[in-house]
């Protein structure tokens, strides 16, 4: 009975059952909304690790497309201008587009400072980004950041980030006001066959009145800091107005303050390539700094804490260039040179994806610039690091201990003269004639002794005669005969010996090294003018 008095209620209960299942399954197909499709514009084979061959680093996983929609963030250019520089950044990648410097500041003194070969009508602008770097693909500019999978650093260095704290694409410093902007990107990415959200965090602050500015990178992947990320510094870093290099007009050089020592690396130089033009080192040691140098530019960054490596890649390419006669057979048969060939490199450093701050040192290699920042600046863990190496006493490591000690003397001497003169020309003479008059006692008794030497000769020739007079003869030395004729020479010459000529252009040696070296690395040299030059440093 109670079967059968049941069988309607569990047949209704089956008919809505239907009805339930049938509604879902129609509400799915008609109304539910669709799934995203997939973004494949960050599709990337995987390619070769960032790091050099020569580097060892752990193998690079691969990453899968980007499998989030978010909104691209709209394409900004930021400029950020004070008396001091002029800096872009690229909101896609949040990448350095521009560098400029606009005046050299040492102490309370500030001067103009513009490209190389600039006239009073043609003021060219002292750009630090190369653009041959521009130009790569993809772009090899400051503060890329390389991670060792291809499809990552797509997501990276290609994405348009969104800009935070500045409302304008012009932004102007005075006095000594700070500004901080940050560039964020977020994007979920499918890795290992799940969906991990990335997060990239750029904050740049930078000081109207230093060269210095500050780089915190948060870089997270599922929330976690992504590690084994390197931070690029270049390439080369330097004038890039400059239409023949020089060994007074340098090429860009790595530099790196490893273990206690400075190392410098030379495209032309260090580098070995294979056909393709590319080169790649790897240094390991205790590093405190990483840099990008020319002969009076140069950009440094500074790590948080001090990390393990720094690798270097170089790549040889040929330019035009307006004709120069680069020696005198060529100018003889007038034969100028119209192509140059160089060297685009770039320095990678380790760097921490924790929002821990590396300093960006970019500016003028003025001594005094340098040594005030050293000992003022302190890295985000509360070291004291010099920078003032970034000067390069001397091509040849084995004479920069002596060469470095003399030279800052005499580029404080020369600064005091300028100040004085208002002209570096003028202050070279004015040194000179004080160094050689410092000297004048050195010289008077190399002059002394020579002319002695030179009187004492018939003399000295007579006892000489003499003595192998009594030679032949058979006589001892200890005779007194022998011994009065020793005494006499010894005499004659203990005011006039050879040494005493020659002592004096020994110690003047290291002196006109020095006098040498800090002419060619004083930046106020630079485009200094005097009578006819048009550059002291030329």
């Amino acid at each position: 009975m109670d079967n059968q008095s049941n069988s309607p209620n569990q047949g209704r209960f089956l008919l809505a059952m239907v009805l339930a299942m049938g509604v879902l399954f129609g509400w799915q197909y008609f109304f539910a909304p669709k799934p995203p499709p997939v973004d494949n514009t960050n599709a990337s084979a995987p390619l070769a690790p960032a790091t050099p061959a020569a580097a060892p680093t752990a193998t690079p996983q691969t990453s899968e497309v980007a499998t989030s929609p978010a909104t691209e963030a709209p394409r900004r250019e930021i400029t950020i201008r004070s008396s001091l520089y002029e800096v872009k950044i690229d909101s896609k990648g949040a990448l350095a587009t521009s560098w400029i410097i606009l005046r050299n500041k040492s102490g309370d003194a500030e001067s103009p400072i513009y490209g190389d070969g600039s006239t009073a009508s043609n003021q060219k602008p002292l750009q630090l980004i190369s653009p041959k770097a521009l130009e790569q693909s993809p772009r090899e500019v400051p503060f890329r950041l390389m991670t060792g999978d291809a499809a990552t650093e797509f997501i990276v260095n290609d994405s348009s980030y969104a800009v935070e704290g500045a409302d304008s694409d012009l932004i102007e410093l005075a006095g000594n006001e700070t500004l901080t902007v940050e560039f964020v990107h977020r994007q979920d990415v499918m890795l290992a066959g799940s969906t991990q959200p990335v997060e990239i965090r750029k904050k740049f602050t930078f000081t109207a009145d230093s060269y210095v500015s500050d780089l915190a990178i948060a870089f997270t992947r599922n929330g976690a800091p992504v590690p084994n990320v390197k931070l690029a510094i270049g390439a080369s870093i330097g004038d890039h107005a400059i239409n023949h290099h020089t060994l007074y007009h340098t090429e860009s050089e790595a530099v790196v303050a490893k273990d206690d020592d400075i190392s410098r690396y030379w495209g032309y130089y260090s580098f070995e390539y294979d056909a393709a033009g590319k080169s790649q080192l790897a240094d390991r040691g205790t590093i405190d700094w990483v840099a990008m140098s020319d002969a009076y530019f140069a950009m440094a960054a500074i790590p948080a804490t001090p990390v393990q490596s720094a690798d270097y890649r170089s790549t040889r390419y040929d330019v035009d260039i307006e004709p120069v006669y680069d020696s005198i057979v060529n100018w003889v048969i007038r034969s100028p040179k119209k192509t140059e060939t160089r060297h685009l490199l770039t320095a990678y450093m380790p760097v921490a994806t924790d929002s821990a701050v590396t300093k960006i040192f970019t500016g003028p290699k003025d001594y005094d610039l340098l040594k005030g920042l050293s000992d003022e600046m302190k890295a985000a863990d509360g070291r004291t690091v010099s920078i003032v190496d970034l000067i390069n006493f001397s091509n040849y490591w084995w004479l920069r201990w002596l060469t470095k000690p003399l030279s800052i003397p005499i580029l404080h001497a020369l600064s005091f003269f300028n100040s004085i003169l208002g002209n570096y020309g003028a202050a070279i003479i004015v040194f000179t004639f004080l160094f050689y008059s410092l000297l004048f006692p050195l010289r008077w008794k190399q002059s002394k002794s020579f002319k002695k030497a030179a009187g004492n000769a018939p003399k000295m020739k007579e006892i000489q005669d003499r003595l192998k007079e009594l030679q032949k003869k058979g006589v001892p030395n200890d005779d007194p005969r022998m011994r009065a004729i020793q005494m006499e020479q010894l005499k004659m010459t203990k005011d006039a010996l050879p040494i005493g000529g020659c002592l004096p252009m020994l110690l003047q040696f290291p002196l006109l090294i020095a006098f040498y070296t800090a002419i060619t690395i004083a930046v106020d040299v630079r485009q200094a003018h005097f009578l006819w030059l048009p550059d002291l440093s030329a």
